[in-house]
């Protein structure tokens, strides 16, 4: 997984007057000052004009002439990252994506059952179940893992009926559904939460070993015998869970463009996916009380006209999706922070990306590319939801958790810090900037039914 760092930018500036061609003399003196006025008067004009052509909103300090596309029409990404489900577990059955309603278990094919709203156990999906599962591109081992049987059921090779998740559904057939989205690490949560900060894993390839139920943290807060294990060209070791790298955030800092980044707080196990507090330059700072808020301060922030350009957004463990949690509490959440958005004056200037972390255990028929022996890891779902996405489309294009990030660099034209393989799908191939916007899909909340309470996850 050694990374390639792609260095510098070259951002738009106005053009700069040629000074081969000076004038000599008072009169040429003249000359040069009526000019270069004029001049000042003409990169003024045409930095406003780029300016207006974005129609950015009036609170964001962070405006740029140099934007992406003309006109800037995406000034805003919401990245929501949920818990825990394959591509085929939430969207096999999905019309024209690639799915499948049959699991390979061995030698033996066999239909998919249809996933419970409630079970027990979280299934095994730590880095070598996975490498397991997936069987140099087998795919037929997902069966034979631990907890994959359930009450006499195989949960392991099932998906959900639409009728379960309907307004996941309503939103992959509204907006741009991609079915070839892959989780970056072959493994489970820190690992791919690190890519979606950091471009990379930092060669980590699993979750810290102890997790005290005081804190719930993976990252700087957790205890000082916590660590997570690495791999590195074949060399194994343990890692304390608080870098000291650059991040995705570091970049925003040093192009002057905010961001913020809404989490369960302190005490909530899904603190753990609060993931920039892996980060000493974040945890340590300012920046962690400032830009670093509680989940539930962003429907209110929106609001009140404070979405930063860049945003991420994790949910709480109870609304996260995650195995032993309520499936229909966890639409309500994600329903809820979408609809802010689209309600707001941000809606048609945003891109929201809706994908899941990792597989959670669950079957997927697409053998992920090979780029090391934890890279890639299998399909999640990616949904974009924006005026700009390409109503009703199914997506083919091969992207992970890196391709999130480059998209977000390229829109705000960033300082490449970070140190990884740029060379991935970018997300543009989801958006269609020249159709008429979409309107707003607002949905209601779902009455759920009274289930089990959620148990701790096996990650």
């Amino acid at each position: 997984m050694a990374p390639t760092l792609q260095q510098g930018r070259n951002p738009l500036r106005p053009p700069l007057l040629n000074r081969q061609g000076r004038l000599g003399g008072r009169s040429g003196f003249r000359k040069r000052t009526v000019l270069r006025a004029a001049a000042v008067v003409m990169a003024t004009s045409i930095a406003v004009s780029a300016l207006s052509s974005c129609d950015l909103p009036v609170d964001a300090p962070w405006a740029s002439p140099s934007c992406h596309a003309a006109p800037c029409l995406i000034t805003h990404v919401v990245f929501i990252i949920k818990e825990n489900h394959s591509f085929d577990n939430l969207f096999g059955t999905f019309p024209g994506a690639d799915g499948s309603r049959y699991a390979l278990e061995g030698d033996r094919r066999v239909p998919m059952s249809t996933t419970p709203p409630f079970f027990k156990i979280d299934l095994f999906h730590v880095q070598d179940a996975a490498v397991r599962a997936t069987n140099h591109g087998k795919m037929n081992e997902f069966y034979s893992q631990p907890y994959a049987f359930q009450n006499g059921r195989d949960i392991a090779d099932s998906e959900f009926a639409p009728s379960e998740i309907p307004d996941y559904w309503a939103y992959a057939k509204h907006f741009t559904l991609a079915d070839h989205f892959f989780s970056t690490i072959l493994a489970t949560s820190f690992p791919n939460h690190l890519v979606t900060v950091a471009g990379q894993a930092f060669h980590v390839i699993g979750d810290p070993n102890h997790l005290p139920a005081k804190t719930w943290s993976w990252g700087c807060d957790a205890s000082h015998v916590d660590y997570a294990l690495y791999w590195n060209n074949g060399r194994t070791g343990l890692e304390h869970p608080c870098f000291n790298r650059p991040t995705l955030a570091d970049e925003a800092n040093a192009a002057h463009i905010s961001w913020r980044y809404y989490a369960a707080p302190f005490g909530d196990i899904g603190y753990i996916w609060s993931t920039l507090d892996a980060f000493r330059q974040v945890r340590y700072s300012s920046q962690w009380r400032q830009n670093v808020l509680p989940d539930t301060n962003f429907p209110a922030d929106v609001a009140a006209g404070r979405l930063a350009p860049i945003t991420w957004l994790t949910p709480p463990f109870a609304a996260s999706d995650h195995p032993s949690t309520d499936m229909c509490e966890g639409e309500n959440w994600t329903v809820r922070m979408i609809n802010a958005v689209m309600r707001s004056k941000f809606w048609q200037s945003t891109a929201i990306v809706l994908t899941w972390d990792d597989y959670g255990g669950f079957y997927d028929h697409v053998p992920p590319p090979h780029v090391s022996a934890y890279m890639l890891g299998p399909r999640v779902p990616g949904i974009v939801i924006s005026p700009y996405s390409r109503a009703g489309a199914v997506v083919h294009t091969q992207y992970d958790f890196r391709s999130v990030v480059t998209f977000i660099e390229h829109e705000f034209q960033l300082p490449h810090r970070m140190q990884f393989d740029r060379n991935v799908g970018n997300l543009d191939g989801m958006l269609n900037f020249k159709q008429e916007p979409l309107a707003p899909l607002l949905l209601k909340p779902l009455n759920c039914r009274l289930g089990e309470s959620p148990g701790v996850p096996g990650y």
